[in-house]
């Protein structure tokens, strides 16, 4: 994989991917371009679904004639076994719509030691890594086959769980050696919080790939507490072969160019409702991510009925203020409403247990707090607990790997400073919290993002919540 980095002047340099990534042997039939612009579907279980609309009209991908690129710009798409796609030019500094959904074959879960492990893989494709505040574009190497992701899982309720720190995926022929690859943690509008990497295989056939999920870093408290504190073992089998390109491809999902790079996210079908361990694609929708909305969401308030039929509803205003809107193509569902209750990682802010002090957005980010009154289960003594939740606009997919502090003001001093620590909770989610002594309502609360997420992104999420800000509340007690 070859990694472009971008310098501050517009420039690019290159660099070798992460260590450990080798290559495999000499690689058979490979993705082209003119697959992608002509290859059939072979019922996929889809992020993106169908190949073809509700109203039967074929996407660009299924017609054989090229998608409209618009600026012309294309990410991947060398010609040596990466589909060509079109990509957004200039996209705004803020979660957006891409120029397409992917697709992907989900295989069954596994279990690994107490946690559950949710095997996913796609073509190769560009990706984002972020490492401090600098963001490096990812592009497929020429030796990478698939584009190689796990979720984990706690299999008893279905959350997401951040079990990144020591994964590690090794990747090779059934009973033969294996080559060792360490995924990036990574978000992705459609499938959440995962982890994955382009990784190369070589010849058609079948590959086993042995997971070691490692350990939570995160403080774990409710039903998390005392679980996941030894790693666990498991492997599944991919098979690589003309089906499984012709599949992955066929599959993809072009929008219409004006959505392009608008303010909003594609629906994420990976979260919510996978406690019973059925959750790889198969929930009654055909693996669409489809709610049988259509594009309307019914938690929304009524502000983006767009009356099933994929037009834009025109009525309200989301986060930032702007005209809120809502866009369904078949089972593709996207736009600027926001998801249901059982459809993010993290609780609605209003459903967060405390006193809920705002919901203020920091780089498209948004950083609901509450506090909890005295003596509560996340703290040892008869200290408040101050809580916030970073979250993604509209799908409200965590945000892990980041440095939270804060400070509270009453009377223009400072009564309390400090870090915020990452914790995982059965009914808060992942979040960032710390117990606070001395309130009395009416003080200024501030939460300064001090590191961004460090986390790679998809498309869409690429440039949003890269710069660090300010969060301001006044504290009310519960």
């Amino acid at each position: 994989m070859t990694t472009e980095h971008t310098d501050h002047d517009g420039s690019a340099r290159h660099s070798n991917g992460r260590p450990g990534d080798a290559s495999g042997p000499p690689v058979g039939d490979r993705l082209t371009r003119r697959r992608v612009l002509g290859g059939v579907a072979l019922g996929t279980a889809a992020l993106a679904g169908c190949a073809d609309d509700d109203d039967g009209d074929p996407d660009p991908a299924d017609d054989g004639s090229e998608p409209d690129d618009g600026d012309g710009s294309s990410d991947g798409g060398d010609g040596d076994g990466v589909p060509s796609l079109p990509s957004v030019d200039d996209p705004p500094d803020a979660t957006y719509i891409p120029t397409h959904f992917e697709a992907m074959r989900h295989l069954d879960p596994i279990r690994a030691g107490e946690f559950e492990v949710e095997p996913m893989v796609t073509y190769p494709h560009q990706f984002w890594n972020v490492t401090g505040r600098e963001v490096v574009s990812a592009e497929p190497g020429s030796d990478d086959d698939v584009h190689l992701m796990v979720a984990v899982r706690d299999p008893e309720t279905g959350a997401v769980l951040p079990a990144e720190t020591g994964l590690e995926l090794n990747v090779g022929r059934e009973g033969e050696s294996k080559t060792p690859h360490a995924p990036w943690p990574m978000i992705s509008q459609e499938m959440g919080f995962h982890v994955g990497d382009n990784v190369p295989l070589g010849e058609n056939g079948t590959y086993e790939v042995e997971v070691r999920v490692g350990s939570i870093d995160a403080r774990l408290t409710g039903e998390f507490a005392g679980r996941f504190d030894e790693p666990g073992r498991g492997s599944f089998t991919v098979e690589f072969d003309q089906a499984f390109r012709d599949e992955v491809v066929g599959g993809i999902h072009y929008l219409d160019e004006e959505h392009w790079g608008r303010h909003g996210a594609l629906a994420n079908h990976m979260a919510g409702g996978h406690g019973d361990g059925d959750h790889h694609g198969d929930d009654g929708h055909d693996g669409h991510g489809d709610d049988g909305h259509d594009g309307d969401d019914e938690h929304d308030n009524g502000d983006a009925d767009d009356g099933h039929n994929g037009h834009n509803g025109h009525s309200g205003h989301d986060h930032r203020g702007e005209e809120r809107w809502s866009v369904g193509e078949g089972h593709h569902r996207f736009g600027t409403y926001q998801r249901g209750p059982d459809e993010g990682e993290v609780p609605l802010a209003e459903d967060l247990p405390g006193r809920l002090l705002g919901e203020p957005s920091v780089a498209d980010a948004l950083y609901p707090a509450t506090v909890v009154d005295r003596g509560s289960r996340f703290v040892d003594g008869d200290e408040f607990y101050l809580a916030v939740s970073p979250r993604t606009p509209y799908n409200r997919l965590m945000l892990p790997s980041m440095a939270l502090g804060y400070e509270i003001e009453r009377d223009g001093e400072v009564v309390a400073e400090g870090s915020l620590r990452d914790t995982l909770d059965h009914e808060v989610g992942y979040h960032y919290g710390t117990p606070i002594d001395d309130l009395s309502g009416g003080e200024a609360l501030s939460v300064t993002v001090e590191t961004i997420p460090n986390v790679s992104r998809h498309a869409g999420y690429d440039t949003a919540f890269n710069e660090p800000g300010t969060a301001t509340y006044t504290i009310e007690l519960p």
